[in-house]
């Protein structure tokens, strides 16, 4: 069984260690156009009284009306856009709530809620479940709230204020502005003097604020998110905080505050979606982990501090927690990763503030990280493990007190393989009875593949070999086969006569399909999901090394969009990003299966083509240059680019670079023929 279907198997056992965590977890099962509870963590059943007897039920079951149809709505959002989404909600607070300050503390009337809702997809693409994470953020409102109010009960600082503020009459007429107002929107105070408040906004918008305007109307001050254009036409993003007037006990007009985030936006859009990856990715994972480049900490998640003891550690030498002794090996290994050799899995020690050593497991991989190349080191306390293996080494009773009480596997084996004794933990891991092992041999539950490489690494170990660490996949009872890692102990007597071996495997299913998922991270472009330049140079060095075998020639196609900066300096980057995963999709659906395409950054491509028809690369670049001129239809926004191709055949010895460098200048020659068209490199040397 594959490992994803495992994960799927165990998925009970996971979800309940969102438990610990005091956000709302809702797991739902997307049920053609309605969504049913599959999991919700402690916190969530107390928030809306759900109990094991409401799975299968659906939002509209368990929650108000005007709740479920808001959650439907943003799931809905979720599932149509294929990607993670963050909406606010609130509920309203005591009744008798006022609008008064006391001691300077402003008491908000309702509870306000911030839920990131993820969709999860089969590979067949459909959407099967949403992951709704709910916290209450009534504490950062009430501070927001609190900045603002004080800002504008003071007329020097409502002068000065980088807010706009509206003063407002009973009917939402315009009765005075701040400077502000006009830096934000382009209108002057002579425009919107006596006009109603949301005569400057867009149709769409009007219905949300007039709700928001009547409600801070009725006492209940009120904050939400639009787009608005300034008079200009550029379009802003902006929360609008609307806050009653009391003069005389009674409600005299509005406070209309506008909060230009749009600066903010633009840069959040730029990076939120690879960042949401790796950081749901890393703080979800039962792994400590820590991200450094040249020996420098750039980021720790909560395990790894919790482990070493720290609170914060970015910008610390990793060298500062390991121990003197493992220097020179945790060196030597980052520079063979630096290399692309492969590097193992090993075990060092590290040293914490407080002088404790502790003995870890550690595997290193290289990503992506904010833009650059960074190792991500996982962290796995086996300091335990290590003292309980030192106890069965003395003792076989102590083995068995041992044993009996820990979650790892343990296992004593004869000299010819068999199980000699197996701890109770092999019931819960493998589905065996540990009776059921005793007289048998280990490696009869060992995958076939397997069993020829760890019978010949058992047999270079001597009474001074330090443990054995092994990777197979063992037979479980219900049919699949578990990946375990075992460390394997030769236990020898006095004379150097081998007596037995000692092994400690531990299930790591949940370590395979994570490496899996960070190998596809390093290989694949996180806008676009296409190859990246790192795959796709890897690729084209490996197919070259072999091509002079092969019965057929091969092509590098260079391509991006003509006057790219254009669009994303008149329409945006979330347009201009969007384009470029719709520009995606259409390459790799004009080219065939076999051919490979990369996105090298920005607008930039690369295709590799194999073909036997000589005119073949002509014909793949007309196709292309017809394709990319279709028009896009992007959020409203209908319009159309071209694109220039650079073709350069592959010749006998050519090198690499130099074959990309050739499309490079055809490319270049393209665009210089007046764009839209794809040039084939011409040797003029």
């Amino acid at each position: 069984m594959h490992a994803d279907q495992t994960i799927q198997h165990y998925s009970s056992v996971l979800l309940r260690t969102f438990d610990k965590i005091s956000d709302f977890v809702f797991f739902m099962e997307v049920d053609g156009s309605t969504y049913r509870y599959v999991f919700v963590n402690e916190p969530g059943r107390q928030a809306i009284g759900w109990t094991e007897a409401d799975i299968g039920k659906r939002v509209e079951d368990m929650v108000p009306p005007e709740t479920a149809a808001l959650v439907t709505r943003h799931y809905d959002e979720a599932v149509r856009e294929r990607k993670s989404l963050v909406f606010e909600d609130y509920r309203l607070a005591e009744p008798s709530y006022t609008t008064a300050v006391i001691s300077h503390e402003i008491h908000l009337p309702v509870y306000y809620y911030e839920s990131e809702v993820t969709p999860v997809f089969d590979e067949a693409g459909a959407c099967t479940h949403v992951i709704s994470v709910v916290r209450e953020v009534t504490e950062r409102k009430r501070r927001e709230l609190e900045l603002s109010i004080l800002k504008d009960q003071h007329e020097s600082l409502q002068r000065y204020s980088p807010h706009g503020i509206f003063v407002l009459d009973d009917a939402f007429r315009v009765q005075s502005v701040n400077p502000a107002v006009t830096q934000i929107t382009g209108y002057e105070e002579a425009d919107l003097l006596g006009e109603s408040f949301l005569s400057w906004l867009p149709e769409s918008e009007r219905p949300l604020v007039d709700e928001g305007l009547r409600s801070a109307l009725s006492g209940t001050p009120h904050k939400y998110g639009m787009t608005a254009p300034q008079k200009t036409g550029n379009w802003l993003d902006l929360a609008i905080l609307n806050i009653p007037i009391e003069v005389g006990g009674h409600i005299t007009g509005l406070f209309a505050i506008i909060i230009d985030h749009t600066p903010e936006k633009n840069a959040e859009r730029a990076t939120q979606e690879s960042e949401r990856r790796y950081r749901q990715l890393i703080e979800t994972i039962p792994e400590g982990i820590v991200v450094h480049k040249d020996g420098v900490i750039l980021y720790a998640n909560a395990l790894a501090l919790e482990t070493i003891g720290e609170t914060y550690i970015e910008s610390e030498s990793i060298f500062t927690f390991v121990a003197t002794e493992y220097h020179e090996t945790t060196k030597a290994s980052l520079q063979a990763l630096r290399q692309g050799d492969p590097v193992q899995d090993t075990e060092i020690v590290l040293v914490t503030p407080a002088g404790r050593k502790l003995h870890m497991d550690i595997g290193s991989l290289l990503i992506d990280y904010e833009g650059t190349t960074a190792v991500m080191t996982l962290l796995r306390d086996v300091t335990e493990k290590r003292e309980m293996e030192r106890a069965l080494h003395q003792s076989e009773t102590q083995y068995r007190l041992i044993t009996e009480n820990m979650s790892d596997l343990v296992c004593i084996l004869e000299r010819d393989g068999q199980v000699r004794y197996a701890s109770p933990s092999h019931q819960t891991v493998l589905g065996y009875a540990p009776s059921f092992y005793e007289g048998k041999n280990t490696l009869d539950f060992i995958h076939p593949n397997d069993v020829e490489p760890a019978r010949q690494q058992l047999r270079t170990m001597t009474s001074t070999s330090e443990p054995l660490t092994l990777e197979f996949r063992h037979l479980h009872q219900d049919g699949r086969w578990i990946w375990l890692e075992t460390k394997i102990q030769a236990i020898y007597d006095d004379t150097g006569q081998l007596l037995h071996y000692l092994t400690v495997p531990r299930e790591i299913m949940k370590r395979k399909v994570l490496e899996k998922q960070l190998k596809h991270l390093a290989y694949h472009d996180t806008l676009t999901d296409l190859p990246n330049r790192r795959y796709f140079l890897a690729y084209l060095e490996e197919t070259l090394a072999r091509f002079e075998e092969e019965d057929e020639s091969l092509a590098i196609l260079s391509l991006d969009i003509d006057c790219f900066k254009q669009i994303n300096d008149t329409l945006g980057h979330d347009i201009g990003d969007e384009l470029l995963r719709q520009f995606s999709t259409r390459l790799t659906d004009v080219l065939r299966n076999q051919d490979v395409v990369a996105r090298f950054g920005g607008d930039e491509f690369s295709v590799l083509i194999r073909y036997t028809e000589a005119d073949a690369p002509k014909r793949v670049a007309e196709k292309l240059v017809t394709a990319l001129q279709r028009p896009w239809q992007i959020e409203g926004h209908s319009f159309v680019t071209t694109s220039s191709v650079g073709v350069a055949p592959y010749l006998p010895g050519m090198s690499t670079k130099l074959l990309l460098k050739r499309a490079d200048l055809a490319l270049y020659q393209a665009k210089a023929n007046g764009r839209n068209q794809y040039a084939l490199f011409e040797d003029r040397s």
